[in-house]
């Protein structure tokens, strides 16, 4: 027995000194740790002029399009929809990142920590959207029904359902309620990068420990400010519709979201020649299951929503979904409905079964690209139709159309190419990972056995 332990100790102590020298080899230089001088500053500036361009030429719509009464209108409210898209999308790829890295601090996930660093930075940038929410709330100031229709003044005089949501549905608790939003993803988002970079200058390890308490608070605040904003900033756009679902079906869609733009941003990292030995196919591989994971609880919860729909048969919930082309009256938007089928989970599904796909940069980028278009189509799709819908008629919904316009292009890539853009400045002005986290060794040494 003695022999046994003997032995089983010298193998333990062969192995913890062989991932020390794993370690020891590791290459953490400045080189390999850092972004090249200047890196991301063409690329940043290019897409903060072409964020910038496209959010002017959203606000022109309106003037361009012309038109006089219902048809100016009309245009007003495209514009604004489409620029709400764009903000959206841009403030699901901060929040689907600072949900990751509260999850991996909370449960400690060291495999991960050569990835934490990209992910802050996107959680850090999540104070962009919450300001480009600004205009949104400065037209429903101005114009009231614009594109939040309870805010229409004396609506709720005519409107039975509309009079018994006021105590939630009103202007000022509205505005109060973004404002506590907002707080809570900048101070999380903020605060999280800070700990990470205070690490990396003074290497204090018990700083690990303050972004576990401060994640263990702050998952429980982020989840009812994210299902809360998804209730006031998307469901509200059609305040007869109602689901308990639609918070978590936004917060899978940003998951997805915020993972796509991960694998996208190590990708163009990993092509500069950083990062070489520190993010691996085992990294890769861990990214590739939790985007597969993500696309199936994505498809799940659509399901299940629409699923209890169809079942409950409620009129308020199936004209949602018969205006988006989901039901038995189709209209323009069916199209976009079955895309996303397909386009948002069963070509990703079948795609990123295969294990080589997930270890791989160039096939799991592809996926990537595809989830990232997808859940901009997703947004577009659930926000959109209302700008169209028609007036019911005898109890039928009569279908809305699509009516694309070149500004629905210029309303999303202008938040998302601001987004892009002030990231691409970010990457470059930190380390690209976490350079003295105490769980650093086991990040470069991670394996998947599966």
């Amino acid at each position: 027995m003695s022999d046994m332990t003997a032995s089983a100790s010298g193998a333990h102590a062969h192995d913890h000194g062989h991932a020390h020298d794993d370690h020891h080899h590791a290459d953490l230089s400045q080189e390999n740790t850092s972004a090249p001088s200047g890196w991301g500053r063409t690329f940043g500036l290019a897409m903060i002029g072409l964020g910038g361009l496209g959010c002017l030429a959203t606000l022109a719509y309106p003037f361009v399009a012309g038109g006089e009464g219902d048809a100016a209108a009309k245009a007003q409210k495209h514009a604004a929809a489409s620029y709400h898209v764009g903000v959206m999308v841009a403030l699901g790829l901060a929040l689907g990142p600072m949900a990751l890295v509260l999850i991996f601090n909370l449960v400690k996930a060291g495999w991960s920590v050569t990835l934490r660093r990209q992910l802050e930075n996107m959680a850090s940038l999540v104070w962009l959207p919450v300001l480009l929410l600004i205009p949104t709330i400065v037209v429903g100031a101005i114009k009231p029904g614009i594109l939040f229709k309870w805010m229409t003044p004396g609506l709720a005089e005519q409107d039975a359902l509309l009079e018994h949501k006021l105590p939630f549905l009103n202007p000022v608790f509205f505005y109060i309620r973004l404002a506590v939003y907002a707080l809570v993803w900048i101070y999380l988002g903020t605060r999280l990068l800070r700990y990470s970079r205070e690490q990396d200058i003074t290497g204090d390890k018990w700083i690990t420990n303050k972004a576990g308490r401060t994640s263990a608070w702050g998952i429980l605040v982020y989840a009812l400010a994210v299902s809360f904003a998804s209730f006031d900033l998307i469901k509200a756009l059609d305040f007869h519709w109602f689901s308990t679902m639609f918070g978590v079906y936004f917060f899978a869609g940003n998951m997805v979201a915020g993972l796509s733009l991960l694998v996208l941003t190590l990708i163009c990292i990993r092509r500069s020649g950083r990062l070489v030995g520190l993010v691996t196919d085992e990294h890769l591989h861990d990214l590739g299951k939790l985007c597969f994971a993500f696309t199936v609880f994505w498809a799940y919860i659509a399901f299940s929503q629409y699923f209890l729909i169809w079942y409950a048969n409620i009129p308020e919930e199936t004209a949602w979904v018969l205006l988006r082309g989901g039901g038995k009256i189709t209209n323009e938007w069916t199209i976009v409905f079955w895309i996303l089928l397909v386009g948002h989970f069963i070509v990703p599904f079948l795609f990123l079964l295969w294990r080589a796909n997930k270890r791989s940069f160039t096939t799991l980028g592809i996926a990537a690209s595809l989830l990232l278009v997808m859940h901009c189509l997703d947004m577009f799709w659930v926000i959109r139709p209302g700008v169209y819908a028609l007036v019911p008629v005898k109890g039928e919904i009569i279908p809305g159309k699509l009516g694309f316009s070149w500004v629905d292009i210029t309303g999303l890539i202008g938040p998302v190419c601001l987004f892009l853009g002030f990231l691409a400045w970010k990457v470059g002005s930190n380390p690209l990972i976490p350079l003295r986290d105490p769980r650093l060794p086991e990040a470069l040494h991670h394996k998947n056995y599966v």
